[in-house]
């Protein structure tokens, strides 16, 4: 109504005092408008802390209904049954246990070559041939020089017993008789060198052909046709793939641990997760120069010749197994005076197990518990805490 007069008034005023009033009413409406906002929005605020203050109140007096202690999922484990392994690891290079270095026994031009690398050969069989020609030469000297001593010595034995009946008869001298003797033990040993030689000769001949020592692969050809090859020149490396040794290096602290006979799981580049069983052949009685390491040699059955010499492979000798054990983490296992123990939540209340260990120190650094534990229960798996027998407990945020 205000408003409505003061318009009124406005149109009346010629004098212009009615524009500076409805200035001012303005004025004032806007004011009165501000300071109502103002209060409502004050008293908004006071009922919504008013709000909070009970909730918070509630809160605090769930927190106190509670005397325990809370876990976060991640400090508490469940048992489970599991194959647990105590190991120490090993690794080293694959190389065929039976390997043989052929070489040459002769001086010649190789002429033949019935072999390549990769090939399977069998004992026995034929690898190459060197030219016999210079041997066999030699061959037919030294015989003919056998023929020439046989037939000096059948002479000096002639000689000899002329020589035993002239002298017993008087007619030569005992010097006579000494000298033929002595021409016919001459005659004799040059027979008999020259019977080594032709042994020796004939040998050449027949290692002119060159053999395979053992059953297996060629591993390596060292020669090839026209090439002439010296005495113990290399000419073919023969490998048995059958069985497989590995020399690994393993630090004079773990040796005790091992045996002869020991089992061993190894896992070889180019094989995936795939496994191959192993068992330790002989352990070193020294330590390498140099190191403080110890050989160990490894043996893997290889029939299907799936394993080759050079391959790297990593396993591990398996000191202890324990197979269907209940199993937890090592941080859940405590020493409190003198005894073992786990605490198993239960009911919302901690349970002290003492327990009787199966195994330590497995590979994955699990525990594997005998007698306290059962398959399925939750432990506690954060060392440091104070834990006692029957005090409340419950995970937090549940």
């Amino acid at each position: 109504m205000d408003g409505f007069r003061a318009s009124l008034y406005i149109r009346r005023d010629p004098a212009g005092r009615g524009r500076r009033w409805g200035t001012v009413m303005k004025r004032v409406v806007k004011i009165g408008l501000s300071v109502a906002v103002l209060v409502v929005l004050a008293g908004g605020g006071l009922y919504a802390l008013k709000g909070r203050q009970p909730a918070k109140a509630v809160a605090t007096a769930e927190t106190a209904k509670f005397d325990g202690i809370e876990f976060s999922p991640a400090d508490l484990i469940k048992a489970v049954r599991a194959d647990l392994r105590q190991v120490v690891r090993l690794s080293g290079t694959l190389q065929p246990l039976n390997q043989s270095q052929v070489r040459s026994d002769v001086a010649a031009v190789v002429t033949e070559i019935s072999v390549r690398r990769g090939e399977r050969v069998r004992k026995g069989q034929l690898l190459a041939r060197l030219d016999t020609a210079d041997v066999s030469a030699r061959l037919r000297e030294r015989q003919s020089n056998l023929d020439s001593a046989r037939s000096a010595l059948k002479l000096a034995e002639i000689n000899r017993e002329k020589a035993v009946t002239l002298t017993q008869r008087g007619v030569k001298s005992q010097t006579a008789l000494d000298e033929a003797e002595n021409a016919w033990r001459t005659a004799r040993a040059n027979v008999s060198a020259m019977e080594q030689q032709i042994t020796m000769a004939r040998k050449a001949v027949n290692d002119a052909a060159i053999y395979a020592p053992i059953d297996g692969l060629v591993a390596e050809r060292f020669i090839n046709p026209g090439e002439r090859v010296a005495i113990d020149a290399r000419l073919f490396t023969i490998a048995d793939l059958d069985t497989i040794e590995v020399e690994t290096l393993v630090p004079a602290r773990d040796v005790p641990q091992l045996r002869v006979g020991q089992k061993v799981l190894l896992h070889v580049e180019g094989f995936a997760e795939r496994s191959f069983d192993g068992t330790i052949e002989r352990i070193n009685p020294t330590a390498q120069s140099g190191s403080r390491s110890i050989p160990v040699y490894i043996l893997l059955q290889n029939p299907e010749h799936l394993l080759r010499g050079g391959m790297f492979g990593t396993g591990e000798a398996i000191l202890a197994e324990q197979r269907g054990v209940v199993a937890i983490p090592a941080e859940a296992l405590r020493n409190e005076t003198g005894s073992r123990a786990v605490y198993v939540l239960n009911n919302g209340r901690l349970e002290r197990r003492a327990v009787q260990v199966a195994l330590e120190g497995s590979v994955d650094g699990r525990v594997g518990i005998a007698i306290g534990v059962n398959d399925g229960e939750t432990v506690i798996a954060t060392p440091g805490l104070r834990l006692s027998d029957g005090l409340a407990a419950r995970i937090a945020g549940r």
